[in-house]
């Protein structure tokens, strides 16, 4: 039996804020010494340190990968242990954070001695353990990285509402020039973290040469905007007030503004494409798209397909004149020099124009209209807007925007009832993106797939889907006059609709689909698997007892971060000796039923695992 130790790991920072330790290792050793009992109560000031040269000469039991959201699973598989306590280290080759110092050595340290309180499951012991690093204990191995945090909240200076999607600039008030810091975006509670490296406030003009910043941090002020409005605008005087000079690695600012008319709400914005912020934009510290259009490029470098949910606010009215206001989307596609397709290379050609999205809508819930049933009763309907809504330009104007609601008395009545400010609830999704409907001017290069008698065939280039890249524009504009109020643009995001192609087939099925291959010593492997997103993919067989033979006697392959020319593989095609594909030892297989799988899964946000099988008797 194995034991297995789940849980959560995150590194504070400022008013108690957490962030997950995403790519750390947690590394686990058995406990030894006479002192283990006591370090396994001992306070973290006493336990935690960086691990010395030669004080771990044992490989550890075991070793588990942060993931994005912080949570870890350590199995332990190591028949020599016993359920005893264990030393706790994280080893940190990478830290969290979009820019480091590049010369920074990987280092490893003790968190803490714990005994797990292990329960017995039918197969598994199992025990959790969460542990959140102190905010001294993680800003230290921050600033051993030369990672440099300010981190806080943006408010209304009157009632602390916070402010989403406002982008913080800092900056250095130096004597010679004002240093840019970097940039972050507030989250939905207002929350930032903005990390920059010692070299954004060292340099001056004359670096590397002369370099005259001497003291240890830098004398910070920001401006904030919101909607590409500026609401703080500071100075340098601010940076040399008291508190905000010669800061340190973790420095905690709070902001509020009173630029704000009756909340954050009021302003128009948009924020996020699915979960991920589009500010600042596309490459820049703080964004979480690339400059090629790939979100959460250091975790999974998604892409979009199908319906995408556009999130922000666009109010009903302007809180200046009163006026309605409406909202659009445009779309327009990146081309190829030449305007020859390229699978190998994304397109670099920014659009020409923009086309108004209208047709392209899936049904949106951008909130709930409240009203006084037939029975007296206050009752409230969703607000759901169809490209129906759209008028000719792709505008949608929610405000007077006409629901029909039930009224239930008498049964099966209906009334309408029009949007307004005294009876709107909005959420924050402004439209349902059909993407299906976009890329669909684009017939796909292999309809139909690929037959299984082309198993293990790689792609020709003409029959591999290439990177479809887009550029998305938000607009806002007053009902009444129609004059443009607001823009924003994400500069590059991928959409992708493409199907995977893949087909498996084995030599020795070529000849006769029934050989029940008695005897065989070798079967060989046909496969194919071609997708521009493809994330990975493995083949293994199995029978009724498990997995019997898996990678890396059997082909996978898997997505490296950055590396965007991975499409997949193939494993070589059918031979007139059926030797061709990749041949797999199964002499020593017991005679069974076995199944082969492929199995695979893309970079398509949200996507599912796709699987070919075949099947076989030995």
């Amino acid at each position: 039996m194995a034991y297995e130790i789940r849980g959560a790991l995150q590194g504070t920072l400022c008013h108690d804020w957490k962030e997950p330790l995403a790519g750390l290792e947690l590394r686990a050793y058995r406990s030894t010494g006479e002192r283990s009992t006591e370090r396994a109560v001992a306070p973290d000031k006493e336990t935690f340190h960086e691990i010395a040269d030669g004080e771990r000469p044992d490989a550890p039991l075991a070793v588990a990968v942060v993931d994005a959201s912080g949570s870890y699973v350590l199995r332990i598989e190591d028949r020599s242990y016993d359920g005893e306590a264990l030393d706790l280290d994280l080893y940190c080759a990478t830290p969290p954070r979009p820019k480091h110092d590049p010369d920074a050595e990987p280092r490893q340290f003790a968190v803490t001695t714990l005994q797990p309180r292990w329960r017995q499951t039918e197969k598994d012991f199992l025990a959790a353990w969460d542990y959140a690093l102190p905010e001294r204990f993680w800003c230290h191995i921050l600033a051993l990285f030369g990672i440099w945090t300010i981190s806080g909240y943006v408010t209304t200076c009157d009632d602390r509402t916070p402010i989403p999607g406002a982008v913080v600039s800092a900056f250095d008030a130096d004597w010679l020039q004002d240093d840019p810091l970097g940039s972050a975006t507030t989250d939905g509670t207002g929350h930032y973290v903005l990390t920059y490296l010692a070299s954004s406030f060292r340099k001056t003009p004359f670096s590397p040469y002369v370099n005259v910043e001497l003291t240890e941090g830098p004398d910070v002020y920001v401006k904030v905007e919101l909607g590409g409005q500026p609401i703080i605008t500071e100075t340098q005087a601010d940076g040399r007030a008291k508190g905000r000079q010669n800061v340190g690695h973790c420095f905690c600012l709070d902001l509020c503004t009173d630029k704000i008319v009756g909340g954050p709400e009021t302003t128009p914005h948009w924020q996020q494409v699915e979960v991920f912020d589009i500010h600042p934009g596309n490459g820049l510290p703080g964004s979480t798209f690339d400059s090629l259009g790939y979100a959460d490029p250091a975790g999974g470098a998604y892409v979009f397909g199908g319906t995408v949910t556009l999130r922000g606010n666009c109010p009903l009215t302007d809180v200046v004149t009163g006026h309605s206001l409406k909202y659009r989307f445009l779309v327009g596609e990146y081309t190829w020099t030449g305007g020859v397709e390229d699978p190998a290379n994304p397109p670099t050609v920014a659009p020409a124009s923009l086309s108004p999205v209208t047709t392209q809508v899936g049904g949106t819930l951008v909130g709930y209209v409240f009203y006084t049933d037939g029975n007296g009763a206050a009752q409230s309907s969703p607000v759901v807007v169809t490209a129906g809504d759209l008028d000719g330009d792709g505008f949608v104007q929610v405000d007077g925007l006409a629901v029909t609601v039930p009224m239930y008395n008498p049964p099966g009545s209906t009334a309408v009832v029009n949007v307004s400010g005294s009876n709107f609830l909005r959420t924050f999704d402004l439209m349902e993106l059909n993407t299906a409907a976009i890329t669909a001017v684009h017939p796909p290069k292999k309809p139909g797939g690929l037959p299984i008698a082309q198993a293990g065939e790689t792609l020709p280039a003409n029959e591999q889907e290439p990177v479809r890249r887009y550029r998305l524009q938000f607009e806002v504009r007053d009902a009444v006059t129609d004059s443009p109020l607001f823009t924003d643009q994400l500069e590059s995001i991928i959409f992708d609709n493409s199907p995977v192609i893949a087909a498996l087939d084995l030599e020795e099925l070529r000849l006769n689909g029934c050989n029940p291959l008695s005897g065989a010593t070798t079967i060989h492997l046909l496969e194919t698997v071609d997708h521009p997103h493809l994330r990975n993919f493995s083949v293994s067989i199995t029978n009724n007892g498990g997995t019997v033979h898996s990678p890396p006697q059997t082909p996978a392959g898997a997505f490296v971060t950055g590396v965007y020319s991975f499409r997949g593989g193939a494993s070589g095609p059918h031979n007139g000796s059926g030797t061709g594909g990749i041949a797999i030892d199964v002499s020593g297989d017991p005679a069974c039923a076995y199944a082969v799988n492929l199995s695979w899964i893309t970079r398509r946000y949200l996507d599912t695992t796709g699987q070919l099988q075949r099947l076989y008797c030995h």
